[in-house]
């Protein structure tokens, strides 16, 4: 063997025992600590609660607090309601199916659903003195009188209560419970709407709008605010019922006659003028003339009688 040969083989022992210390080292060296990843942080998906169908909804029932239920989004849509309360006592206008979203195109509006059972919304005409000086609110609660004479006697008319604590529906062309855009917007609106209000409507039982219309046709309204608190009411069973207009029919049966109690019978019944208003409406008993006053006119043939207001003087010719 040759010196270079020599040469060679050493060098790859080395090299042999130096890759084995090294793959020797590898193996027996700890592993390194795991390194974190740290992620951006991701925005957490908006979620929205929206009110859905529990069960399916029919047309014209109203709605329960079972027959909703609340679900999640990702989005919301026009229309929709997010608190179940919104929709409880709605109605809806069409049938809605189970899980479907409720929105408001899907329920019946209008002024109706403001009205409680038994009343109906009746219009009368309204001014700065009728109205409180235009600032009667809707949504507040007033009282109304009436005030009725015959003619242009005044020894004949009345004024008295008509309707205790009634409940101003729309007020010119504001209505209750209608929301408004932003503050500054409802002062605006408001105030716009007060000084060009004619027509308030009230909700009135329907066994009183008969009083409500004769009142309103035969005398002057005047509507008296009063506090939202203050409960007390006319109690009118203390006092002689009107007259009605149609007379209940013989042979009745006891029910019969215990319907003819109801808001609406009464209704149809009518009242009648001269009873409801009272005996200050009455016509003056006729006084008949004496013989001697008789006399006096008929020598007093040439004289003309001349009435300035509520003073009358015979004038000679």
């Amino acid at each position: 063997m040759n010196k270079l040969t020599k040469i060679i083989a050493v060098i790859l022992v080395l090299l042999a025992v130096t890759l084995a210390a090294l793959a020797w080292w590898m193996g027996h060296r700890p592993p390194p600590p795991p390194v974190e990843v740290k992620t951006a942080n991701m925005p957490k998906t908006a979620e929205y609660a929206v009110v859905a169908a529990a069960k399916k909804l029919e047309k014209g029932k109203q709605i329960t607090a079972d027959s909703v239920k609340l679900v999640t989004l990702p989005m919301t849509a026009n229309g929709t309601y997010a608190n179940a309360g919104d929709v409880i006592g709605k109605i809806p206008a069409v049938e809605i199916a189970a899980d479907t979203l409720v929105t408001e195109e899907q329920l019946v509006k209008g002024l109706a659903l403001k009205l409680a059972e038994g009343e109906r919304a009746v219009a009368i005409s309204v001014d700065e003195v009728v109205g409180v000086g235009n600032r009667i609110a809707a949504g507040d609660y007033v009282d109304v009188f009436f005030t009725l004479k015959k003619g242009n006697d005044v020894d004949i008319g009345q004024s008295r209560l008509l309707a205790s604590r009634r409940r101003v529906l729309t007020y010119g062309g504001a209505t209750m419970g209608e929301a408004q855009a932003s503050p500054n917007a409802l002062a605006n609106n408001q105030t716009a709407q007060q000084s060009q209000a004619r027509t308030a409507v009230l909700a009135t039982p329907i066994d009183q709008v008969n009083q409500l219309l004769l009142a309103s046709q035969n005398g002057r309204l005047t509507l008296v605010l009063r506090h939202p608190d203050d409960t007390g009411v006319a109690d009118m069973s203390l006092f002689p019922e009107p007259k009605n207009v149609l007379r209940e029919r013989s042979g009745l049966s006891p029910s019969d006659k215990e319907e003819l109690k109801t808001g609406d019978n009464q209704a149809y019944a009518g009242v009648d003028l001269s009873s409801w208003a009272g005996s200050g409406s009455a016509t003056r008993p006729y006084t008949a003339v004496s013989s001697s006053a008789a006399k006096t006119q008929s020598r007093s043939s040439n004289t003309l009688e001349v009435i300035k207001g509520t003073q009358r003087e015979n004038v000679s010719f």
